[in-house]
């Protein structure tokens, strides 16, 4: 069973956003720890969604608290996908933006309520769109019905 929830209001509510410069050393040291080449030149993609929540202009626990949510409530990462539009570069500066995209109620019978909130940070640079992370986040409610 899924509703809007009380939260779909915010839906399209903007990050206030920031920026991100993608350090040589981080992408070297990454690439290292996820087993690639990191002496090839290419940023690993799982930059990307870094480079988002370091550059989304707010803490997890503000972003939590739109949801009246904080840690202690136990939050989980859901899904994610990174659409890279062009590679990312090391040492380059990424603007940095993001929404809240959806925002769902479900039920199940063992979880009980819950919301899921999807959101997308989006890398810019030079005015370009070079990366969207699509991520969403679920909100367990042991309060609600």
């Amino acid at each position: 069973m899924s509703d809007p929830g009380p939260y779909d209001d915010r839906v399209g509510r903007e990050f206030p956003g920031g920026s991100y410069t993608l350090e040589p050393w981080r992408a070297w040291l990454v690439a290292d720890t996820l087993l690639d080449d990191p002496t090839d030149g290419t940023p690993h993609p799982v930059l990307a969604w870094m480079a988002g929540v370091a550059g989304m202009g707010m803490t997890w626990d503000d972003l939590f608290a739109w949801f009246d949510a904080s840690a202690d409530d136990g939050p989980m990462f859901g899904e994610h996908s990174t659409t890279l539009h062009r590679p990312l570069e090391a040492g380059a500066t990424y603007d940095v933006s993001g929404r809240i995209v959806s925002v769902q109620r479900k039920v199940g019978k063992r979880a009980g309520a819950f919301d899921i909130v999807g959101y997308e940070l989006d890398l810019h640079h030079g005015g370009d769109l070079v990366a969207r992370c699509y991520n969403s986040l679920v909100f367990p409610r042991r309060d609600a019905a």
